[in-house]
Parts: structure tokens; C-alpha cells; sequence
């Protein structure tokens, strides 16, 4: 089942990750650890920004079994807030381009970044984790905003997961 493909693909074009299928979700993330990351991977050597105008990341939540590298997996980095974290950046060392999350975890889903997705690109269903966005700044009504997680997030999430499970 390819059907509505994405690529994910690095600013030089090294690096190509594909994904298929209804994705979980589709969401800008404004928590405070998407914010640092952001702010940290952006400021990396000629890496393209990562945050937003209002500091949310967009994120595109795929079924960890309809993610595939394409190619120039090996030049993926895995970048950490702190060397415990279980969450992994991933940074196409090429070009310091952001391009997917995983995670150290039995998470069963992972995030490419929005920004780096082309083809049957879902649009924004949600901001979320909006309680962390900074004093004075101001969210664009663009999207319904969550404070966490809104409850379709949550559910697509548990319903994909019984999804991989039946499908095995």
C-alpha cells in the first residue's frame, strides 16, 4: 500500500526518506523540547530554519513500518537535548538538514519534519502543546490549538498501533 507517498528529502538531496500510507497526524509542536531543538539544529552550520514564525515544529506522524530510507541513511546524525533523552533528532550531516525523529523507545510512529516532505503533503490538523509558547507571542489562527494533545491526536495514535498489530 504506497498510496499518498511522501519524500523527505535534504536540502543538497543526499538524503531521501519515503513514507506512505494515511499519516497519524499531522501537527505544529510549540513544547518546549521541539522549541530548544529547533532553535539548537537551526543554528547549526547552513541549516535550513526549523521553527515557525510563533516557534512551533511542524511534524508529519507516520506508522514506523511505512517509513523507509531511500538513501543516504548513513549520513544521518542523531542530535539529543541531553544524553539521556530517548528522542533523536535526525540531521542530514550533509547539509545539516532536520529530517525525521525517532526514538530510543517502543514508539511505533515516527515524525518527518513538514518542512522536508514533498508529494501528498497532509495539511496542519493541529498546533499543540501551546502552554509552552512564550509570553508575547502571538499563534495564528490558522489551525485549532491545543494546550497538549487533542484527543483525535491520542486516538489516531492508539488506533495506528492496533493497526500494526493486526496487520503482522
Amino acid at each position: 500500500m504506497k498510496d499518498k507517498q511522501v519524500m523527505a528529502r535534504c536540502s543538497c538531496g543526499q538524503v531521501e526518506i519515503e513514507a506512505w500510507g494515511k499519516p497519524i497526524a499531522s501537527v505544529i509542536c510549540h513544547c518546549d523540547d521541539c522549541q530548544a531543538a529547533g532553535r539548537a539544529l537551526g543554528a547549526l552550520p547552513e541549516a535550513p530554519p526549523l521553527l515557525d514564525a510563533a516557534g512551533g515544529t511542524g511534524n508529519v506522524l507516520y506508522r514506523k513500518d511505512r517509513v523507509k530510507p531511500i538513501r543516504g541513511w548513513h549520513l544521518l546524525e542523531a542530535h539529543k537535548l541531553t544524553p539521556d533523552s530517548k528522542t533523536n533528532r535526525m540531521v542530514a550531516t550533509c547539509c545539516n538538514t532536520p529530517m525525521a525523529i525517532t526514538f530510543n523507545d517502543a514508539r511505533h510512529w515516527v515524525p518527518l519534519y513538514r518542512d522536508r516532505l514533498e508529494g501528498a503533503v497532509p495539511p496542519v490538523q493541529w498546533r499543540i502543546c501551546t502552554k509552552f509558547v512564550p509570553e508575547g507571542v502571538a499563534l495564528p489562527d490558522d489551525t485549532p490549538r491545543y494546550e497538549m494533545y487533542p484527543f483525535g491526536m491520542m486516538a489516531g495514535l492508539a488506533l495506528s498501533a492496533v493497526a500494526m498489530l493486526v496487520e503482522r
